[in-house]
């Protein structure tokens, strides 16, 4: 009987034992696993939102303006066109560009093409890739990037400015709450947007804070 309690206790111990290393293995493992999940999830984001810049970057060159709103920017991209240059002629292997355009060998001359077409030329599927730019990836609730554009005044002038931007509780959707809570807490902490956004309306930057 005694042999059969201490067995019983040793079993016991032992379930015990690989109950707490499963626990602790968890413990360690989750915050691992949500950083690997993060980093998938911005990498997807942050091709989006340099996309988005990529546009609103050609966009002012032509026009000196950000595009304000979401549906304007994929309007732009379905109908609008943009100037752009080509070369004409060819350039002698002796000579850089610009001494064959002074010498008048080439010359540029400045086109109109659509836009999608021209900063997107790899993409073959152009209404896939507009119905997807804005929508945060993995979300399953549909939310979009927020993004907005303005003016700035800036040494008396008044100076183009956008932003684009995904707070982590919609990139990090279906995470781990406390995790995604103290990710937030952190950005916070140093005074950082507490997400992914690209461009500032306060400031005339285009950087990403990923950057």
């Amino acid at each position: 009987m005694k042999r059969s309690v201490k067995l019983g206790i040793q079993v016991a111990l032992i379930v015990v034992a690989v109950v707490l290393a499963i626990l602790i293995y968890r413990s360690i493992m989750q915050p691992v696993k949500f950083q690997q999940e993060k980093a998938i999830r911005t990498e997807r984001l942050v091709e989006k939102m340099k996309n988005i810049r990529t546009v609103q970057q050609a966009y002012k060159k032509a026009f000196n303006s950000y595009i304000s709103t979401p549906d304007s920017l994929i309007l732009f991209l379905q109908n609008g066109e943009i100037p752009y240059v080509k070369m004409i002629g060819t350039v002698p292997d002796s000579l850089t560009e610009e001494e064959a355009v002074k010498l008048g060998i080439v010359s540029r001359e400045t086109f109109t093409d659509n836009a999608f077409a021209i900063l997107f030329p790899e993409e073959t599927d152009k209404a896939a890739f507009l119905d997807k730019l804005f929508k945060v990836p993995f979300n399953k609730s549909g939310k979009t990037i927020s993004m907005e554009a303005g003016f700035i005044t800036k040494s008396g002038y008044q100076v183009p400015v956008f932003e684009a931007r995904v707070p982590f509780e919609d990139l990090l959707e279906n995470m781990d709450d406390r995790l995604v809570v103290n990710e937030i807490a952190a950005a916070e902490k140093y005074n950082r947007y507490p997400g992914i956004k690209v461009g500032s309306m306060p400031e005339a930057i285009t950087e990403g804070n990923w950057e």
